[in-house]
């Protein structure tokens, strides 16, 4: 029997993409042994129930944090599934299949212009034959952008490779070795982004357990100084056609644990570039670290023999932004059943302080709720707020209470998945503002890719009434199987007019339930079964 592995780093929030995720493992249990990868224990019947699936036939396999460890894990399947956010970590299994939630925030006009010069530097300075070159390894996250660099944060270590062609090279780029290989000088920019709350961070470079080198990363003490990298020098003998693995060991700290945000990532140091050789290049290295260096690191997809992408919205920006072709897998729905419908509205998504994670723009539902009341267009109605919060995301779950305060909300933190569905099946209308208000053209990422909370509602004969945009318009069918807007005004309006016209709020939820059908579980599963049998065949 084929063994597959199933990862997320997520699992413990069980959200809409740990669903996305586990409903992969849970479709193909039956014919699979089947592992979920997980970097913490998770209580696979606590996960089942708060997702509505049956993982009892799903293994739970702990990895450790270590850079590298998932590539290494992976490495014991038939198939590997990464289907974590933004994982950066590359496949070693006979098979790879990766799956695209989102493809990251757009680049900043900055980083497009970084992007474009260091394309016309590497070829202005690619050196000869027989030059070194480097490409980044593992453990590291996906590039981000600050206004004066784009970054790779390790994840406490990471590993690059040097490599030296063979080819007649003379040796004036190389650090004078030649085309016969010899000793190359190596500097790896490291960034000042670490705070000052986590302290001073020792950065040591090694190869094969020798120490090559180190370096001390420290927070700014200026602006001035921030727009400086710490550079760690070293040389190392490579010989042509032998590359070299180097590792770059320090300790790993969670922003989150030190009050910094509320990013739980497990972080090391952040690199903004890496290179070896010496000459012209090495020059321009020392000035413009991003010019001569490896490439945006997106070559760990090229392991995996497959990509899907969560939607066709997805699936755009994947190919806009990575420069990748991706088929298209939604996501699995487990149909609730309807029950006696109230006048009810209902939210459902994850509390996130705004400008972090995947706000679902639950203040913005809440006023414009009290617009509703205030109106006298709903009388008898109750608004319902459903979703996971963090602990450093509570401010913004107490800024949402604290807006309802004398209306007619219920605010359901962390709700079970019986209590979740029982919502779903009284609720009579379903809110969802993810983007509201945004750009889609410069925040893509705001907006809702898929949503499988909506669908879930719509299940449950629920009329959506949702933003005009992203994943939400392909999923309801305007006039249809719900309605749609662009803005606040738009959302007290058309939820006017479904309390207003009973008969319309009935024929929208026949039609919601209808269009639910098409991304319910069986479909999933035959999609799912399909895709992997083509891969393992």
């Amino acid at each position: 029997m084929a063994r597959i592995g199933v990862y997320d780093r997520y699992w413990p929030t069980g959200g809409g993409g740990e669903k996305f995720a586990a409903g992969i493992a849970a479709a193909l249990a039956d014919e699979y042994r089947v592992e979920l990868l997980a970097h913490e224990p998770v209580d696979r019947d606590w996960l089942g129930e708060r997702l509505a699936l049956d993982l009892s036939a799903v293994e739970v396999r702990l990895v450790p944090e270590p850079a590298g460890a998932v590539s290494r894990a992976s490495g014991d399947y038939d198939l590997f599934v990464n289907a974590s956010y933004l994982s950066g970590d590359p496949n070693r299994a006979r098979k790879g299949l990766y799956v695209v939630h989102f493809p990251g925030p757009l680049p900043t006009g900055a980083a497009r212009a970084r992007t474009w010069l260091a394309g016309r530097g590497a070829e202005a300075l690619g050196g000869g034959a027989g030059a070194a070159r480097v490409a980044w390894g593992e453990g590291y996250y996906l590039p981000e952008e600050s206004r004066l660099h784009t970054l790779r944060w390790t994840a406490g270590d990471a590993s690059f490779t040097v490599s030296r062609e063979h080819g007649d090279g003379d040796g004036d780029d190389n650090g004078g070795a030649g085309a016969g290989g010899g000793p190359v000088p190596v500097v790896v920019h490291l960034g000042r982004f670490v705070p000052a709350e986590v302290g001073p961070v020792e950065v040591v470079a090694e190869a094969d357990g020798v120490t090559l080198g180190k370096a001390v990363v420290t927070a700014p003490s200026s602006r001035r100084d921030r727009r400086r990298t710490v550079p760690l020098r070293f040389t190392l003998d490579v010989a042509p056609g032998a590359p070299v693995t180097v590792w770059l060991r320090c300790r790993s700290w969670v922003p989150a644990d030190h009050g910094i945000g509320t990013d739980r990532r497990r972080l090391g140091v952040p690199v903004v570039g890496l290179h070896a050789g010496a000459g012209a290049r090495s020059a321009v290295a020392a000035v413009v670290p991003q010019l001569v260096g490896p490439g945006a690191g997106l070559d760990f997809l090229d392991s995996y023999d497959r990509i899907v992408s969560n939607s066709a919205y997805t699936q755009r920006w994947t190919q806009r932004l990575w420069g990748r072709p991706s088929g298209v897998l939604y996501p699995p729905v487990t149909p609730v059943e309807p029950a006696h419908k109230m006048p009810i509205i209902l939210s459902v998504g994850r509390f996130f302080v705004p400008g972090t994670g995947h706000n679902k723009k639950q203040l913005e539902m809440v006023r414009a709720f009290r617009r509703l009341v205030e109106s006298g267009a709903a009388p008898g109605w109750s608004y319902h707020l459903v979703g996971g919060c963090a602990p450093e995301h509570r401010p913004y779950l107490d800024e949402v209470v604290e807006a309802a305060r004398g209306l007619p909300v219920e605010v359901h933190a962390d709700a079970s998945g019986a209590d979740l569905a029982a919502l779903y099946g009284r609720a009579s209308v379903f809110w969802h503002a993810a983007g509201l208000g945004e750009d889609p053209e410069l925040f893509p990422d705001r907006y809702e890719h898929f949503g499988i909370t909506t669908v879930e509602a719509m299940s449950a004969g629920a009329v959506p009434v949702v933003v005009d945009a992203a994943g939400q318009a392909e999923v309801v069918e305007r006039g249809r199987s719900g309605l749609r807007f662009r803005d606040v005004d738009g959302l007290v309006a058309a939820t006017t007019r479904l309390v207003e016209d009973p008969a319309l709020l009935a024929t929208l939820a026949e039609g919601a339930r209808r269009r639910a059908a098409h991304f319910t579980w069986e479909p999933f599963v035959a999609r799912t079964r399909a895709e992997v049998a083509d891969l393992l065949a």
